[in-house]
C-alpha cells in the first residue's frame, strides 16, 4: 500500500509500484441491458470454505436488494450458490469473475478488506465498503476509512469480546454505507488520488537499481 494508507513507522521506506492487472475482456450483459452503475461484492476465497459464508453473502444481498445498481457477487468456487435462495433482480452471482474484469465497470467495491481487493480497486480508484471479517482485514478497512476512500464497517463485539460474525442485522448499514459513498464524490476522488500516487511510485527494476547505487 502506499504511504497515504499505510505510513512507515521507519526512516527510511522504499515502495515500489506493482503491475496491475488489466481488463482482459467486458463483463457479460448479466442484466438484461440494464446500464446502472456497478455495485460488486467479493468477500475474498477464504470466506466460501467457512461456516459463516452463507450468512455473510445472504446479508450482502439483503443490502443490495432494491438498489438502483447492477450487483455482481463472487462466492468463490468451494461455496454452493443455491443456499442464497431467490436473488434480488440486481443482483448476479458468480463462483469467480477475473477481478480487473470487475473493478474496470465498478462504481463501488464491497469487501471484506483483504489485501487483494483492497488493493486491488484502490490501484485502479474505486472507492469501497469494507465489512471486515478476519486477520488483517479490521486495519485494511480503517486504512481505507482513514484516507477517505471509502468506509469500514465495525459488526462489534460479541458478549466475550470477539469480533462478531456478519448478520441479518448489518445488511442496513451496508446499505447505508454503500448509498453514502455512491452520494459523495470525495470518496472516489480520495480513492483516485491514492491510485495515481500507487502509480507513480518506481518500478521494482528503477528502485533496485537506486538501492544498489547507495552500497
Amino acid at each position: 500500500f502506499p504511504a497515504s494508507v499505510d505510513p512507515s513507522r521507519f526512516p527510511d521506506t522504499r515502495r515500489f509500484a506493482e503491475a496491475i492487472p488489466v481488463r482482459r475482456a467486458p463483463l457479460p450483459d448479466w442484466w438484461g441491458g440494464s446500464e446502472a452503475p456497478l455495485v460488486y461484492v467479493s468477500f475474498g476465497t477464504v470466506l466460501g470454505h467457512m461456516s459463516l459464508a452463507a450468512d455473510a453473502y445472504r446479508t450482502a444481498l439483503r443490502a443490495v436488494a432494491g438498489l438502483d445498481a447492477r450487483v455482481l457477487l463472487t462466492v468463490g468456487r468451494q461455496f454452493d450458490a443455491s443456499q442464497l435462495w431467490e436473488l434480488p433482480a440486481n443482483v448476479h452471482v458468480e463462483s469467480w469473475v477475473d477481478q480487473a474484469d470487475a473493478l474496470a465497470d465498478a462504481d463501488v467495491v464491497v469487501c471484506h478488506g483483504g489485501s487483494g481487493t483492497t488493493f486491488g480497486a484502490l490501484a485502479v480508484g474505486v472507492p469501497l465498503v469494507v465489512v471486515s471479517l478476519f486477520a488483517d482485514q479490521v486495519v485494511n478497512g480503517e486504512r481505507v476509512a482513514r484516507t477517505g476512500a471509502g468506509v469500514s464497517l465495525d459488526t462489534g463485539r460479541d458478549i466475550e469480546g470477539n469480533r462478531r460474525a456478519i448478520s441479518a442485522h448489518d445488511a442496513p448499514r451496508i446499505a447505508e454505507g454503500i448509498g453514502t459513498v455512491r452520494a459523495q464524490s470525495s470518496y472516489r476522488q480520495r480513492a483516485q488520488l491514492v491510485a495515481a500516487e500507487m502509480a507513480a511510485a518506481p518500478s521494482v527494476d528503477t528502485l533496485l537499481d537506486a538501492l544498489l547505487a547507495t552500497l
